[in-house]
């Protein structure tokens, strides 16, 4: 299978640019939303349309008045690539105006698109609303299910493109399969009508020119004759004649003709191809009687030549097949039995070794019964292979014989002991001694049987694991849930699982021994599940259990079992690496009764199991709603400022003091970033750091608080203060991103800030991930001549190894050991030999937390460079520290 040409095709693919793709957009989405009594628009990605509005212009201007296009924009920029969020809802200033925007994906989850639907929720509605009349007007969960539905056929049309052409030279495969089957099953039926001729009552001429008519119009030749041997047994007469479109009759050319002028009337076959090699009496004849190609054969009487069946090709240059000769020699049988039954007597015996010649060799099976008891008169060995089982035999009999049979009457019979499905074609003729029979045609049609089957599965299937697609999750989910919902009593669990350090692995060992680990993943979840419960990967490391029946103890038993297994190592390779879990568990009805709801639910019990720690597992309970609520609140909101440009995300700096200078002076500050939502008010670093590292959206703050940052510090280094650096956080999700130097660099080149005054602070968390890749990345960064700190050292992984192993300018000591610093000596004992190593190594210390004088007095005498802290003061908004520290 070529892929580069199936990449080829997905690159052509341009979502909306194609005029015939928007009408069929813009007709599907007018007649689903009339349908429906909502309305809907499609945008691209910079709020381009796709679509019309579906509706009058009245229409669209009273839901402008709701629905702004700031909000359509924020709902578009709320999508990502790869995310596996499809549907976002939006508010609208009035309860029973409804609006989501269902996201339109390309391949590998690429965003392409936006369908905007809305609608007028008439159960929502009080009296006093004033809506005017001519709207239309649905109901909450009607314009759910029709959102839903607009999400799965999107999925159908857009995001399976590339699967389909994937799917593409298999299918070709199949038809090319189907279409030899469909010209055996057009030769078969030629051959049929050709059959039913041997009992004709009619005149040879006649029964000859039927036999001619079939197959010239069946091999889509030029020209067919019969030529027949005059009684001078020197001439030769054009007995009959049939001749296709554009052609015209040859009886003048052939009246008369001395058959020695005509090379092939010699009692032997002839096949004759365009580009056969020909003897020069057959090269003049063809050009004479402008034959391409040709297909000769004798009839004989008592074995002396009479007749020859001529079948021409004039128009085109042709080869013939096979198949081609070998029916026309079934063709040249039927004639010759004819012929001898209107010149012998013993018709019945000829036209029986005729119809077995002709049936043992036609390539499919075939079966001749009595059509008024049903009883075989006949039937050839290809057949009797196909059944050679007798539960089989007696069982095809029983379906097929007997019954009354319209002409052409085809079906299909699968042979359960052989495992083989056969293609049967039944039609009503004339058996060679006159009774009326039905005849069986059977071809094996196992292979393209296999293929549908083959192309349904993958439909459902991921590629890589062998387990269930998301698609089948969301079919699953939504039929356990009504079940479930139906019953009354039965409870059914979802099992939302998502890898803690699958990021560190893919990244690191590569997308191949990834792929490794997702397949090792998916194996043993299956194992471990057994028949109790599906298994499915939705998408990326996440992955979903349904068990449709609740069982606690089963459920238990499978979240333990999971657990026991993630604490161990997968063999990659040569090699065992560790990769952890997190899991989120919901039960249905008791926890929902919407597939959203649910999955929802689900994604909250995660995101708490990951803040626990790894390999953790979370249930969702009602006491925890309200919190549910709030982590909700908090991500919408911060989808929302992110989109918006992060503008409300300010940085505040606390001061830096060089306590190794007359006066403590101020040296600098540490960027600290604040986020002042527009709905929830300011939330502190600790509420939304770690959903914004879970969410993604890190990178995005990051970046702000960075640019933000060097701008402000090359201010002050430009009025007056050259000296001031400032020191912005990295989070290891940041310092893991293959972007984060070119993030740095740029950042660099925007605000102009001279390298040696940004200094980038990572935590010790870096020591959990890949340190190899850390220690690289931070080289990077330091070609770059940016000054690089370890902060909070001293808790978590600390390791005085690191100290060596990293490329730091600065420690900074973690306030934990600050607290008691004069008072407790092991405290006094790490600081002093912290910074004792530092000065061997060129490296200064920052001690952060100090609160009062006593704490700074006990520090003087340990090689301490600068200090941070309350005592000096508490983290300033800019112009609050630029007043006070900006001379």
């Amino acid at each position: 299978m070529d892929l580069t040409n199936i990449e080829d095709k997905v690159n052509m693919f341009k979502f909306g640019d194609d005029d015939r793709n928007r009408q069929v957009m813009q007709s599907m989405q007018d007649l689903f939303c009339r349908s429906n009594h909502i309305y809907g628009v499609c945008y691209g990605l910079t709020y381009n349309k796709i679509t019309e509005f579906s509706g009058t212009a009245d229409e669209e201007a009273y839901l402008r008045r709701h629905i702004s296009v700031e909000m359509e924009k924020t709902l578009i920029a709320s999508f990502r690539d790869d995310d596996l969020e499809d549907v976002i809802s939006g508010d609208s200033n009035q309860p029973f105006i409804l609006y989501k925007a269902v996201a339109i994906r390309g391949h590998s989850g690429k965003l392409l698109g936006v369908w905007m639907i809305s609608g007028i929720a008439a159960d929502l509605k009080s009296d006093v609303d004033n809506v005017p009349s001519n709207m239309r007007f649905t109901t909450l969960a009607d314009f759910e299910n029709a959102v839903h539905f607009v999400e799965l056929l999107t999925k159908v049309y857009f995001q399976e493109k590339f699967h389909s052409f994937l799917l593409e030279d298999r299918l070709e495969e199949t038809q090319t399969a189907q279409s030899k089957l469909k010209q055996m099953l057009h030769r078969n039926e030629v051959t049929t009508e050709v059959l039913k001729l041997l009992e004709s009552d009619g005149d040879f001429n006649q029964i000859a020119d039927n036999v001619l008519t079939l197959a010239g119009e069946y091999l889509g030749l030029s020209h067919c004759n019969l030529l027949r041997l005059n009684a001078d047994g020197q001439t030769v007469d054009l007995l009959c004649e049939w001749y296709g479109d554009n052609y015209t009759s040859m009886i003048r050319q052939y009246s008369k003709l001395q058959s020695t002028s005509i090379p092939y009337f010699t009692g032997r076959p002839y096949t004759i191809s365009s580009d056969s090699l020909m003897p020069e009496e057959f090269t003049d004849f063809f050009r004479d009687f402008n034959i391409s190609a040709g297909v000769f054969l004798p009839l004989t009487v008592n074995d002396e030549l009479s007749m020859y069946l001529g079948f021409i090709e004039s128009r085109r240059p042709r080869k013939w097949a096979v198949e081609d000769v070998r029916f026309l020699n079934d063709v040249k049988r039927v004639l010759q039995t004819i012929l001898l039954k209107r010149i012998t007597k013993n018709s019945l015996a000829s036209s029986y070794a005729a119809i077995d010649a002709i049936l043992e060799n036609s390539g499919c099976g075939i079966c001749v019964s009595d059509a008024s008891h049903g009883s075989v008169l006949y039937s050839n060995d290809t057949f009797n292979n196909m059944l050679v089982e007798l539960s089989d035999r007696m069982n095809f009999e029983s379906k097929m014989l007997g019954d009354a049979v319209e002409e052409g009457d085809a079906t299909e019979y699968y042979a359960e002991a052989a495992g083989r499905w056969y293609s049967v074609t039944r039609a009503l003729i004339r058996w060679v001694d006159g009774r009326e029979v039905q005849m069986c045609t059977l071809y094996d049609i196992t292979p393209m049987k296999e293929y549908q089957k083959q192309i349904e599965e993958q439909a459902n299937l991921d590629d890589l694991t062998g387990l269930y697609n998301r698609h089948r999750f969301r079919k699953d989910f939504q039929d356990s849930i009504r079940d479930a919902v139906r019953s009354g009593g039965d409870q059914g669990s979802f099992l939302c699982i998502n890898l803690d350090d699958f990021k560190d692995i893919n990244d690191g060992l590569g997308h191949k021994n990834g792929d490794t680990l997702l397949t090792l993943v998916a194996k043993s979840l299956k194992t471990i599940c057994r028949d109790q419960a599906n298994v499915y990967r939705l998408g990326g490391d996440e992955f979903a259990i349904l068990v449709p029946y609740y069982n606690e103890s089963e459920v238990t038993r499978i979240t333990e079992t999971i657990q026991k297994r993630f604490e161990q190592p997968w063999g990659i390779g040569d090699k065992d690496y560790y990769c952890t879990m997190c899991m989120g568990v919901v039960s249905y009805p008791k926890d929902g009764v919407s597939e959203d709801t649910l999955m929802q639910r689900a994604d909250y019990a995660l995101f708490e199991a990951k803040k626990k720690g790894k390999n953790q597992v979370e249930t969702y309970n009602a006491a925890t709603n309200t919190h549910s609520q709030r982590r909700l609140d908090l991500e919408r909101c911060m989808r929302e400022a992110v989109a918006a440009g992060c503008k409300e995300f300010k940085v505040y700096y606390q001061p830096l003091v060089d306590v190794t200078k007359k006066g403590h002076q101020c040296c600098g500050a540490e960027a600290l970033v604040r986020w002042d939502s527009k709905d929830l008010g300011m939330v502190m670093p600790g509420e939304f750091i770690t959903l914004a590292e879970y969410l993604g959206l890190i990178n995005s703050i990051g970046e702000h608080v960075l640019v933000e940052a060097c701008k402000r510090c090359k201010f002050w280094n430009d009025f007056g203060h050259p000296e001031y650096k400032v020191n912005v956080n990295l989070s290891v999700v940041q310092l893991q991103q293959k972007t984060i130097v070119d993030t740095v660099r740029n950042a660099l080149i925007y605000t102009g800030i001279y390298p040696g005054n940004l200094t980038l602070e990572v935590t010790e968390g870096i020591a959990a991930g890949d340190m190899e890749n850390m220690i690289h990345t931070m080289n990077e960064l330091k070609a770059l001549g940016v000054r690089l700190a370890l902060d909070d050292f001293g808790t978590g992984y600390s390791s005085l190894s690191y100290l060596r192993e990293l490329p730091l300018d600065v420690i900074k000591i973690d306030k934990c050991f600050v607290n008691e610093v004069g008072e407790d000596a092991f405290s006094d004992a790490f600081v002093k030999t912290v910074a004792e190593l530092a000065d061997t190594l060129h490296v200064n210390v920052i001690v952060e937390g100090v609160e009062d004088q006593a704490q700074e007095s006990a520090l003087e005498d340990m090689k301490v460079h600068m200090i941070q802290g309350y005592l000096y003061d508490q983290p300033l908004t800019q112009d609050e520290f630029e007043s006070k520290y900006l001379d």
